[in-house]
């Protein structure tokens, strides 16, 4: 499927970098809308093992929030917890 496929191609380097650098904060914004919201499914539908490792806020109107699925969001921060 081409969302594993795209996924698996950010995932990796994003937790890869993240173990080198625990400190580290990684934005995350597609290149377009439909990108964006490519990586929010990716998010939501590996939402169980990401939280356990890693936190996530995301825009949404305006305001940066924690990650909650079913909203359409235009950007994430990605770090360790």
């Amino acid at each position: 499927m081409i969302l594993k496929k795209v996924l698996s191609t950010v995932a990796r380097p994003v937790l890869d970098f993240l173990e080198q650098n625990p400190q580290a904060i990684v934005m995350a914004r597609g290149s377009t809308p439909s990108r964006t919201r490519l990586y929010q499914m990716g998010i939501a539908e590996f939402w169980t093992e990401i939280q356990a490792l890693l936190e996530v806020n995301a825009y949404y109107k305006e305001n940066w929030e924690s990650f909650q699925k079913g909203k359409n969001y235009d950007a994430f921060f990605i770090f360790k917890k």
